[in-house]
C-alpha cells in the first residue's frame, strides 16, 4: 500500500472514531449538562438520541452522496461541518439548540463512519483487510468505551464544554490526512435526478416517530398523549412504505436485496442487538453511578475506562487469530464473555460501585473485539465490491439503529421498571406495621432530641423511610436492564451458529 492510501485509512478511521466517541461522550457529564440546561432525565436523553437519529438518517444516503459529489469532497466537507458543528454545542444555552447543533454533529459524523469501512474494502490489499477491518474493529469498540471517560476528565478539569471543543485538533488533522490520502474525483450531479427524496421523507419521519414515542412515552403517560399518538401514526405510516419503496425501487437509498445474502442479512442483525446492548450498557452504567452512587464525570470516566484498556491488548492478535480460528467460534466466544459481564452486572446493590464492577468491565473489554471485528468480516465477505458502499451503510446504519433504541429504551425502561419495583415494595411497608412505626418514632425522637420542631422532625423521619425505597427500587431496574442484555446477547449465539464459514484471508471481498 502506498503512503496516501495509510493516510486515507488512518483518517478515515480516525473519522470514525470522532463520529461514534461523540456518541458517548455526554454520558459521563449527563449530570453536569442536565444541571446547566435545566433537564429532567427523559429530556437528557434527547442529547444522545438527536446525535444517533440524525447519523441513522444520513448513513443510508452516504453512498449515493459520495458518487455524486466524489468521496474525497463529500468527505472533506462532512469533516469541516462536523467541527463547526461541535463547536456550536459547546457553546449551546438551552435544550432546543442543544438538539440541533446535536443533530448536525450526528448528520455529518454520520457519513464518516460507512465510508471509513468503505476505504478499507476498496482501498486496502485483500490480505491487508483483515488489518484494516481491525482497525476499524478498534474505532468500533474503543471509542464508545472511552467516551465517557474522556468526557467525564474534560468535565471534571474544564466543564462540560469542553467536551465537543476537544474535536478540534483531531478533526484537523483528519481532513489533512483525507487530503492527502483521496483523489479528487468529479461531480456526478446527474444522479441527484434519480434521487429518492419521497423515501427520505418517509424514513425520516418512522425514524423519529420510533424514538419520539421510546423518549418521551413514559413523560407523556404513553399513549393517553395525543403527542405520543401522533408519534404512533407517524411510525406506522413511515417504515412501513419507506421499507416498501426500497424494495421496488429502480434506485433505492438502501439496497435491501443485500438481505438475500445469509451472512450479511444474520451479520447485521447480530450486529443491530449487540449495538444496542455495546451503547444502552455503557449509557446505563453512567446513569448508574451518577444518581446511585453520586459520582461525578470524572469517577464515572475513570470507571468505565476500564472498558477501553484491556481491548487493546486483544488488538493486535486479532488479525492472525481471524486466519487461524473459525471467524464464529470467535465471535461466539466474545458474545459470552459481553453477555457473562452484562449477567454480573445484573446483581447490583447498593455497595456495587467502581472497584466491584472492575471485573465485569474487564471481561466486557475482552470480549467485545473477538464479535465486533470477525462478524464485521463474515457480513460483508460475500459482497462485492461494487455494493461495498450499500453494504457498508446498511451495516453500520443497523448498528447505530440498535445503539438509538437501546439508549432510548434504557431511559423508558429504567421509569417503568423502578416504579413497578417501588410499588411491590412499598406494599410491603404498611402503615400498621409495627416496626415501620416504631422506627419512625424513633428517628423522630432523635431529630426533635437535635432540635427540630415536631413537624419538621415527622416529615424527615418518613423521608429517611421513603429514600432508601427509592434508591432500591433504581438499583433493580438497573439490574434488570443488564439481565435483559444477557439473554439478548446469548441469543445472538444462536444466530452466529447460522453463518456460512468464511475466511479471513480472501472472504472479506471473496465475490470482488
Amino acid at each position: 500500500m502506498s503512503l496516501a492510501s495509510w493516510c486515507a485509512v488512518i483518517g478515515g478511521a480516525l473519522g470514525a472514531f470522532m463520529a461514534i466517541l461523540d456518541i458517548q461522550v455526554t454520558n459521563a457529564s449527563l449530570r453536569d449538562i442536565s444541571g446547566a440546561l435545566n433537564l429532567g432525565l427523559s429530556e437528557s436523553g434527547w442529547i444522545s438520541s438527536s446525535y444517533l437519529i440524525a447519523e441513522i438518517i444520513v448513513i443510508p444516503l452516504t453512498a449515493f452522496l459520495s458518487q455524486v459529489f466524489g468521496l474525497k469532497r463529500y468527505m472533506l466537507l462532512n469533516c469541516l461541518i462536523f467541527l463547526i458543528a461541535s463547536i456550536m454545542c459547546g457553546l449551546s444555552w438551552n435544550l432546543p439548540t442543544m438538539i440541533f447543533c446535536r443533530a448536525l454533529q450526528g448528520l455529518s459524523g454520520g457519513t464518516l463512519i460507512p465510508l471509513s469501512f468503505q476505504i478499507i474494502l476498496t482501498m486496502m490489499p485483500e490480505k491487508q483487510k483483515p488489518l484494516g477491518l481491525t482497525i476499524f474493529g478498534l474505532t468500533v469498540t474503543l471509542a464508545p468505551t472511552l467516551g465517557p471517560s474522556l468526557g467525564g476528565y474534560l468535565t471534571d478539569q474544564y466543564g462540560w464544554r469542553s467536551i465537543f471543543f476537544v474535536n478540534i485538533i483531531p478533526g484537523l488533522i483528519m481532513i489533512m490526512l483525507l487530503n492527502f490520502g483521496l483523489l479528487t474525483e468529479k461531480f456526478d450531479l446527474e444522479k441527484l435526478k434519480k434521487f429518492d427524496w419521497i423515501s427520505l421523507f418517509f424514513l425520516v419521519i418512522g425514524l423519529s416517530g420510533i424514538t419520539y414515542i421510546l423518549e418521551d412515552g413514559p413523560k407523556k403517560d404513553w399513549f393517553d398523549s395525543l403527542d405520543i399518538r401522533w408519534g404512533l401514526i407517524m411510525a406506522i405510516l413511515g417504515t412501513p412504505i419507506f421499507i416498501v419503496r426500497q424494495l421496488y425501487s429502480k434506485n433505492p437509498l438502501l439496497k435491501l436485496t443485500l438481505f438475500r445474502n445469509r451472512n450479511f442479512a444474520l451479520g447485521t442483525i447480530i450486529t443491530a442487538v449487540a449495538g444496542c446492548a455495546l451503547f444502552s450498557g455503557i449509557y446505563g452504567l453512567s446513569l448508574y453511578l451518577a444518581q446511585v452512587q453520586d459520582y461525578s464525570a470524572a469517577e464515572i470516566g475513570k470507571v468505565l475506562m476500564w472498558v477501553g484498556l484491556p481491548q487493546l491488548l486483544v488488538m493486535p492478535f486479532l488479525p492472525l487469530l481471524m486466519r487461524r480460528v473459525d471467524m464464529r467460534l470467535l465471535a461466539i466466544l466474545g458474545l459470552l464473555m459481553f453477555a457473562y459481564s452484562n449477567y454480573i452486572n445484573s446483581l447490583l446493590n447498593v455497595n456495587v460501585s467502581g472497584e466491584e464492577l472492575k471485573v465485569s468491565l474487564w471481561i466486557r473489554a475482552l470480549g467485545q473485539p473477538l464479535f465486533v471485528i470477525p462478524l464485521s468480516a463474515m457480513a460483508m465477505a460475500l459482497v462485492s465490491k461494487t455494493e461495498a458502499g450499500e453494504g457498508s451503510s446498511i451495516f453500520n446504519m443497523m448498528r447505530n439503529l440498535g445503539a438509538s433504541l437501546g439508549i432510548a429504551l434504557t431511559t423508558t425502561f429504567i421509569i417503568k421498571r423502578q416504579t413497578i419495583h417501588m410499588f411491590q415494595m412499598t406494599e410491603r411497608l404498611s402503615a400498621f406495621d409495627n416496626r415501620l412505626v416504631e422506627k419512625m418514632y424513633m428517628t423522630e425522637m432523635q431529630l426533635r432530641g437535635a432540635g427540630l420542631d415536631a413537624a419538621t422532625a415527622r416529615i424527615q423521619s418518613a423521608k429517611e423511610i421513603i429514600q432508601p425505597v427509592l434508591r432500591d427500587s433504581l438499583i433493580e431496574s438497573f439490574s434488570d436492564i443488564f439481565f435483559v442484555l444477557t439473554w439478548a446477547l446469548l441469543g445472538c449465539c444462536v444466530l452466529v451458529l447460522m453463518l456460512k464459514k468464511t475466511e479471513a484471508n480472501n472472504d472479506i471481498s471473496a465475490s470482488h
